[in-house]
């Protein structure tokens, strides 16, 4: 049976205040679940929601939340860079203001700021500090503008307030990222900190004190380190029993030395170096990328398995000369590796296969391998119909290059 319209409009004015009517930490789940842009469109329902969203958990402040605009549709225009950078600033500024500063678990920054801003990026991070989060995220990348990206030296970069790593600041960040900054550590600083992620991208630090920093994050799970200059030595003495993943990319090491006794997953970019994880037994899984146009295969076949002998599987690029005849040190063996997968670069004189063919090595260095993949790429002299087969007792590679159309 159909409602009278009388009773429609009854049974609707009832189900209204139910969503208001909730328990507030219902409510406090719901706000938390939102973007932070979706949170303030959320306090216009009413003025309990009004109240609550100043109470949001995440607080990650970026061009398309706060500027309705995608960061590859930045103007080239100096001005124009500059009114909206003041227009993110007035933004960012209002909505802290009108924050409780209570229940802040998440707070990022994404927005092209630098050492000329580090009033504003100051007062910010002190607000999170204030506010207890758990997890600070600082990303000052550089504007990009359609294949042009604005010149950027470490004098303009914003350097991190020295309260940050204090026994009051740090003590509640678990969670630290940092893009295009510099981080100096104060001189009074004694540590310990307690942070679980730590992950420096293009950051500026100098040896001492990101030694410094990592011995006194005993805590510390995952790091990533990612173009920080001007870093040569990397040596961490104090070993993160905690430590389960550690990526180092494009760092220009000469040295790398961690102890981290229960790494699990192992990720480095950059030129062959000795590398030494101390007594490391449980890594599983590691990706290996040496950079350059040198020969590098023996450095795969001798060096690698001495710091990943137990991992089960494992990913290498390398570079190959085809000129370069045999090893001249005893390969060793990664006596747990189960998939292999291998992405060569293939330079030299095409008129020699003598440096190609030590990819038979392969199936000498991992007895116990299972499955092995193996990508070639060469200059176009290089490259002609050839096949190449290596097969053993439970393993069977096929390499077949073809001339390009």
């Amino acid at each position: 049976m159909m409602l009278s319209p009388v009773k429609c409009t009854a049974k609707r004015s009832k189900s209204e205040p139910v969503i208001h009517s909730l328990p507030e930490g219902i409510m406090h789940d719901i706000i938390s679940r939102l973007t932070l842009k979706d949170a303030v469109r959320a306090s216009l329902v009413s003025t309990n929601w009004r109240r609550l969203w100043t109470c949001h958990s995440n607080l990650c402040f970026d061009s398309p939340t706060i500027l309705n605009r995608e960061y590859g549709t930045i103007s080239r225009s100096s001005s124009r860079r500059g009114r909206r950078r003041r227009r993110f600033i007035r933004r960012v500024d209002a909505i802290l203001e009108s924050h409780s500063g209570t229940g802040l678990r998440r707070f990022g920054i994404t927005f092209a700021l630098d050492a000329r801003h580090t009033e504003h990026l100051d007062r910010w991070l002190k607000f999170a500090l204030d506010s207890r989060a758990s997890e600070i995220a600082v990303n000052l990348f550089p504007v990009f503008y359609k294949g042009f990206v604005r010149s950027y030296e470490w004098e303009d970069a914003y350097t991190l307030p020295s309260h940050m790593f204090s026994s009051q600041g740090a003590s509640y960040i678990e969670s630290l990222e940092l893009v295009f900054a510099s981080l100096k550590l104060p001189r009074d600083f004694y540590g310990p900190l307690k942070l679980r992620v730590l992950d420096l991208q293009s950051v500026h630090v100098s040896e001492g004190d990101l030694e410094l920093l990592l011995s006194k994050c005993s805590s510390l799970e995952c790091l990533r380190l990612g173009r920080c200059y001007p870093v040569l030595n990397l040596k961490v003495q104090k070993p993160l029993c905690r430590l389960r993943n550690l990526s180092v990319r494009g760092c220009q090491l000469q040295v790398m030395e961690f102890s981290a006794p229960n790494l699990a997953k192992f990720e480095y970019s950059g030129q062959a170096i000795p590398i030494t994880l101390g007594e490391s037994m449980k890594p599983t899984e590691a990706t290996v990328t040496l950079l350059g146009y040198d020969d590098t295969l023996e450095h795969v076949f001798t060096e690698l398995p001495k710091t990943l002998s137990h991992v089960e599987t494992l990913s290498v690029n390398t570079c190959i000369n085809t000129e370069v005849v045999g090893f001249s040190n005893c390969l060793m063996k990664f006596t747990h590796l189960i998939k292999l997968e291998v992405t060569v670069s293939i330079l030299g004189d095409s008129r020699i296969r003598n440096g190609i063919l030590r990819l038979v090595s392969l199936l000498e260095v991992a007895p116990l391998l299972q499955r092995l993949e193996l990508n070639a790429s060469a200059p176009l002299a290089l490259m002609h119909v050839s096949c190449l087969s290596f097969e053993t007792n439970d393993v069977c590679l096929v390499l077949v290059a073809f001339d390009p159309p």
